[in-house]
């Protein structure tokens, strides 16, 4: 049913036919272009999350297939960031494919989109370090990709765990994402790999224009952001850890120039080239997934 336009269910889970082909409200829509982000509950069932928890904690060891998608945290060894995610879990690689989640990225781009990045943004308890302020297309602008509005790119973010300010939830500014990239400069320092940032002049400037709002939520609910949106995180000063799941999609006529990139990475696995316009499965291809398939860890 709806509410205020807001898609909702009559349960917090469910039963998988109504997620099947999920398609955003007009007034959803409305939504995010004007805020730039979006929040929808209870998209995956806890039996999905359990799966995805699990496959997502094996792969921020180093004992997944590719360690080499990892980075680790500025002060410790825990792991801050996995990218390639989908390399070693079928089942992150059925959810980027599910309709439910392809289906409103259509909306959003567009029929022919392509999946441009996997990975997963952790804060472990009491040791999970903040981003400053930044936006995505930022970095994504200096990888060779030339359009990062509303209609081009999107982030989908899947809450692992439950996200509150406590263990380190994303602050996101609304209507940021108007003043496209913004003013950022080169920071080498403050994550640990390269990535461009807001200057704290500009970010003042911002945060007098709108307040930052909380991404609040429960293991399940799923937060579209565009990428130019301004947002960052504070350190996790709970017990619980707090994990992010994130897709990233790209219009297939969006490629990144290759004379254009400017900045190198870490791992090989940041960035995904286009093959082929992403096809969707079936709505219940994570719970034909097994914990654990496709992680082949190393002795």
């Amino acid at each position: 049913m709806e509410a205020d336009g807001v898609l909702q269910y009559e349960d917090r889970f469910a039963p998988t036919p109504t997620r099947t082909g999920m398609r955003l409200t007009q007034a959803q829509i409305d939504t995010y272009y004007a805020e730039g982000y979006l929040k929808v509950p209870a998209v995956f069932t806890p039996e999905e999350m359990e799966i995805l928890r699990a496959d997502c904690y094996a792969i921020l060891s180093p004992d997944r297939d590719h360690p080499d998608g990892n980075i680790s945290e500025l002060n410790s060894d825990s792991t801050r960031v996995s990218f390639g995610i989908d390399l070693d879990s079928e089942a992150v690689a059925a959810a980027v494919r599910l309709p439910r989640i392809v289906g409103p990225v259509k909306q959003l781009l567009g029929g022919h989109v392509y999946l441009f990045q996997t990975r997963v943004n952790a804060k472990m308890g009491r040791v999970g370090e903040g981003y400053p302020w930044h936006t995505d297309f930022a970095n994504w602008i200096n990888d060779g990709i030339r359009r990062g509005s509303v209609n081009d790119m999107i982030t989908i973010c899947v809450l692992l765990t439950e996200s509150t300010p406590e263990n380190g939830a994303m602050r996101v500014l609304p209507e940021s994402h108007r003043h496209g990239v913004g003013e950022l400069f080169f920071d080498t320092e403050s994550v640990g790999y390269q990535s461009f940032n807001a200057p704290e002049a500009y970010v003042r400037k911002m945060l007098a224009e709108t307040s930052p709002e909380f991404i609040e939520g429960k293991p399940g609910d799923v937060v579209l952001f565009a990428p130019e949106i301004m947002h960052g995180s504070g350190e996790n000063h709970s017990d619980r850890d707090r994990l992010y799941l994130m897709f990233i999609y790209n219009r297939s006529d969006n490629l990144p120039v290759e004379s254009e990139i400017k900045r190198e990475h870490m791992t090989p696995y940041v960035n995904y080239p286009y093959r082929e316009d992403l096809a969707e499965l079936s709505d219940d291809a994570i719970t034909a997934c097994s914990p654990g398939r496709n992680m082949s860890f190393r002795p």
